[in-house]
């Protein structure tokens, strides 16, 4: 391994009175991977060993609240409020420094932004100002609650350093408690802890203050802020957190910069964000702050390569960079990157649909890495202790996912895919402009399995004849859906089209456009047409609030901000009775017709599971024959990936 092409991604740094060894953090992620009482569990250690194996020179554990009564946001987020946790939250620490990593955990302290079913006693905030589905039950701050919280900060403090952490990070920002003192929108006091940026700061940094007095003069500190709230004028915004960390500084030894407000629209988008968002998004920021304090900087947000990394470094906007769902796409993504293969990088889809399950209180997982949060059972994929002959069915996600998995195991594979191509579904869902991350996710997926070692079949349709002329030992179907088109009037017409083909370039439309389907594909579809300046308009039988419901919320949020923004026109509780050469008939609810008038129509009404051959080739081998994927249900990729890597890991 040469690291000569990141010269400053591998300089060390010192961090207190420690040494990071490189530049580069895992940054907090909850992992809910603790049990009910917040104790660390074999999970939780193997989590933490996957995150110290990456390469980083710091592990951050995510959202720990310093008050459990009042602020807990996640079922299965560690608990440090008593001694009796020291000896499991040794282990925690015993296992990154295994692998030569530094580990801190993020104290925190919700305030306003608790659960309220995960909480016994009423919420702390700076203001009565309530959010909708977080604490509605308030107590605005007196100088006893005050100094309580500062208690509950130093001893949760106290304790993590007895336990052996070798750093802690502070989180004021996302608008949790410290934040919600800083900011306009949620203090509005009149006392001397409200008013001017010098008041709303005085309480947050009597917090830091007090942690720096029971960890003494040279234990490591870093703090997350919000560089800005992304909630209008109201909202904390750059110029008034850096007068915060210019003081803060004085009591910490790195400042970690984020963005949002994890618990008011529209800023909780910008606190985790997405596929439809800047990369590198913070960095502006961290190079405002880098060139305003004496204290080493740090940045996270959609920073997906090294290469970014050593640029954000190396041009001095920032002195350590943060990485997370990209490291839990790929591991071994350091590795790779060091060693040349960028290539070989598993990319992250920025979907939040497997790491956003943390925020249902069920444990972390992945879209595109099925070990995520399962490296207690997974850590090692172990070689079959009989080689099998295993016929895959389906070149799509799952019977990629499957193929990979089972030469990893050492067995005999081949892949069959009745097209030319590898990819299925995946070819069509990058296929909209602003999915390029679908569409690196696809290229890495197809080149992976190409060179797997796995025999590949193209253009070969699979029948219950060559099943039985093979005699394999294991077969693993995986053919995936099809698209939904449905016998409705018209659908025959020239302007009516499939949006595969639209999207694709295979056909083209008019300047107004109706998009029949409120599901995920249709939506981005809509939006991707709009960008192209066309006049869209989506119809389905849902009503309009129920378009994408099975979406991650703060994912379902940040798509629709892209549908306001585009002008897409919405129609829901409408059933499409007729196309006609002008647009197509709807019907609603109570049997009201009208004509929506259109250039062209796109359908994108779902799919369905293609499975009649599983019902054919089951009875050959009823013991060893397995439907993964969209054929056993659709759903999305990250279901596509895990029941296809269940099953393969177990044959």
């Amino acid at each position: 391994m040469n690291a000569k092409k990141y010269p400053h991604v591998f300089q060390p740094l010192k961090f207190g009175n420690t040494i990071l060894k490189n530049r580069l953090e895992f940054t907090p992620m909850v992992s809910c991977l603790s049990n009910a009482e917040g104790e660390v569990t074999e999970e939780a250690v193997e989590f933490i060993g996957m995150q110290a194996r990456s390469g980083v020179s710091q592990v951050i554990i995510g959202d720990t609240q310093v008050d459990w009564e009042r602020a807990v946001c996640f079922y299965g987020e560690l608990n440090v409020h008593h001694d009796k946790y020291m000896a499991g939250l040794s282990l925690l620490v015993e296992e990154a420094h295994r692998y030569g990593a530094k580990l801190s955990i993020e104290l925190a302290h919700a305030g306003r932004g608790g659960v309220p079913s995960m909480n016994v006693k009423p919420g702390f905030a700076p203001s009565y100002v309530p959010t909708p589905g977080r604490m509605q039950d308030l107590k605005v701050m007196d100088r006893a609650d005050m100094d309580y919280v500062i208690n509950q900060f130093k001893d949760c403090a106290s304790r993590v350093k007895r336990a052996g952490f070798d750093a802690i990070f502070i989180h004021s920002g996302h608008n949790n408690l410290l934040g919600q003192f800083l900011s306009r929108s949620s203090n509005l006091r009149t006392d001397e802890y409200g008013g001017s940026m010098e008041n709303r700061m005085r309480f947050p940094l009597e917090v830091i203050k007090g942690i720096r007095e029971v960890v003494g003069p040279d234990f490591p500190l870093e703090m997350r802020v919000s560089g800005d709230e992304m909630t209008g004028p109201d909202g904390l915004q750059i110029e008034e957190t850096i007068v915060y960390l210019k003081e803060a500084q004085k009591y910490i030894n790195m400042a970690h910069i984020s963005c949002g407000n994890v618990f008011v629209e529209p800023g909780v988008k910008y606190s985790v964000p997405l596929y439809l968002q800047e990369r590198m998004q913070n960095v502006k920021y961290a190079e405002a702050v880098k060139k305003a304090v004496d204290i080493p900087v740090s940045v996270v947000g959609n920073i997906f390569t090294l290469e970014e990394a050593e640029e954000i470094i190396a041009s001095g906007k920032a002195d350590v960079v943060g990485m997370c769902r990209s490291l839990m796409a790929d591991p071994d993504l350091i590795r790779k990157s060091v060693s040349g293969k960028n290539e070989d990088i598993r990319p992250c889809l920025r979907c939040m649909d497997g790491c956003g399950k943390i925020f249902h209180g069920f444990p972390v997982r992945c879209a595109v890495n099925p070990v995520i949060g399962r490296e207690f059972k997974y850590k090692d994929i172990q070689p079959a202790r009989i080689k099998k002959k295993v016929m895959v069915i389906g070149g799509g996600p799952a019977g990629m996912q499957a193929t990979q998995t089972l030469i990893k195991r050492g067995h005999d594979v081949t892949l069959y895919e009745k097209s030319d191509k590898l990819g299925g579904l995946l070819l069509d869902a990058g296929a909209v402009s602003f999915k390029d991350l679908m569409r690196d996710y696809t290229n890495w997926n197809v080149d992976t399995t190409m060179k797997s070692g796995a025999v590949i079949k193209l253009n070969t349709e699979m029948t219950k004849e060559l099943v039985e002329k093979e005699k394999p030992d294991a077969i693993i179907i995986a053919t995936g859906s099809t698209y939904i088109r449905p016998n409705i009037p018209g659908i025959d017409k020239k302007n009516v089209k499939m949006l595969s083909d639209v999207e694709n370039g295979r056909v083209d439309v008019g300047e107004t456009v109706i998009v029949c389907g409120g599901g995920l594909s249709g939506i981005e579809g809509a939006v991707g047409l709009a960008r192209k300046g066309k006049k869209v308009t989506v119809v389905d039988m849902i009503p309009v609030e129920k378009f994408c419901d099975s979406l991650f919320g703060i994912t379902r949020k940040a798509l629709f901000d892209e549908v306001e923004e585009s002008n897409v026109k919405l129609v829901g509780d409408s059933k499409i009775v007729e196309f006609v050469d002008n647009g197509v008939v709807i019907e609603d609810k109570k049997g009201n017709k009208q004509t929506i008038e259109a250039d062209s129509t796109v359908i994108a009404l779902g799919l369905r599971s293609e499975n009649k051959l599983a019902e054919e080739i089951m009875p050959i081998l009823p013991l060893d024959t397995y439907v993964v994927g969209d054929a056993d249900g659709v759903e999305t990729v990250r279901k596509a990936n895990k029941t296809a890597f269940d099953v393969a890991v177990e044959i």
